[in-house]
């Protein structure tokens, strides 16, 4: 049964899946789920849920994370997108990527690597891309046409 305290720090409810990943275990591969997932353990691949990654003190996580929001405590090395907010917690050792629009750090956090927000990115690709409006030619009656006039 889901202790209290589990329940305030994966966010969700005593009726709510929880894939738990123990200290003692340790897991390379990957993990789909719709539910949230806590970390105490070690694990190496990718990990893809809908819902909220815990990674508590014990955890260590390597790889690849996408997740709607995340609580790191321990450690994580890879590249982690949440959609919401990205918590890195007191003890923390945070190595790669975050891509999220939310991010809380708290001062003890030991981080090295990119924060990358992806609305942010999403607004520059817009603003950089050429117009994929069509030129046409445009002729006007009665012009003769020019030279091209030299910029100095």
């Amino acid at each position: 049964m889901a202790s209290e305290r589990d329940i305030k720090e994966t966010g969700g409810s005593q009726t709510n899946h929880v894939t738990r990943i123990s200290s003692d275990t340790k897991i390379i591969g990957s993990i789909i789920t719709q539910h949230d997932i806590r970390i105490d353990g070690y694990l190496e691949g990718k990990v893809k849920t809908e819902g909220k990654l815990v990674i508590g003190e014990s955890g260590k996580c390597k790889g690849e994370v996408e997740c709607k929001s995340v609580d790191v405590s321990g450690s994580f090395d890879g590249v982690l997108k949440a959609t919401e907010l990205a918590s890195l917690r007191e003890k923390c050792v945070f190595t790669g990527e975050i891509h999220s629009d939310q991010i809380s750090i708290e001062p003890t956090v030991r981080i090295s690597g990119q924060l990358v927000s992806p609305e942010l990115t999403k607004k520059d690709e817009k603003s950089s891309q050429p117009s994929k409006t069509p030129y046409s030619p445009v002729s006007v009656k009665g012009a003769e046409p020019q030279e091209p006039v030299e910029k100095k």
